[in-house]
């Protein structure tokens, strides 16, 4: 003797799965407290890394301008011995080409290290390094032609 199998299954509510309302046609039930779709994730602490980014933007464009010096420096020796002196003009101009290079670089940087400059002390305080070595240049080379004037008494 066997006993039939009953046609729908009995719902009990103190089962480990029981839906908190009928599911719509097509999804399967979700356990009550949970969403269908998602599902409970643990999240570890979020941790904030220094952003060596714009401090390498920073000495790259430290570099550039080192290099642009450099070459107008040897520019203007090697111009010195030429009897000639149509297209020097062009050393002058020297510093305008760079800034094409320099200028993005800088403000690549400057964005990148203000966008990290939250969080811990040290991480704030390598982020504002990188900030400092990308605007440096720009108040630098904006002061000195007041300071050198004074300095040297002209």
């Amino acid at each position: 003797m066997s006993t039939p199998y009953p046609q729908q299954p009995e719902q009990h509510s103190s089962g480990p799965y029981a839906p908190a309302q009928p599911s719509p046609q097509g999804y399967a039930a979700v356990p009550q407290g949970y969403s269908p779709g998602y599902a409970p994730v643990t999240q570890g602490p979020v941790t904030q890394k220094v952003n060596r980014v714009s401090i390498i933007l920073g000495i790259v464009g430290w570099a550039l301008i080192g290099l642009t010096i450099l070459v107008m420096v040897l520019a203007i020796q090697a111009s010195a011995s030429d009897p000639d002196p149509s297209g020097k003009e062009v050393i002058g101009f020297l510093p305008l080409f760079a800034l094409m290079f320099i200028g993005p670089v800088n403000l690549a940087g400057g964005v990148i290290g203000i966008v990290g400059a939250v969080g811990k002390p040290k991480t704030l305080k390598l982020n504002w390094l990188g900030i400092l070595l990308n605007a440096s240049p720009y108040v630098i080379f904006t002061v000195l032609p007041f300071l050198l004037p004074a300095l040297f008494g002209r």
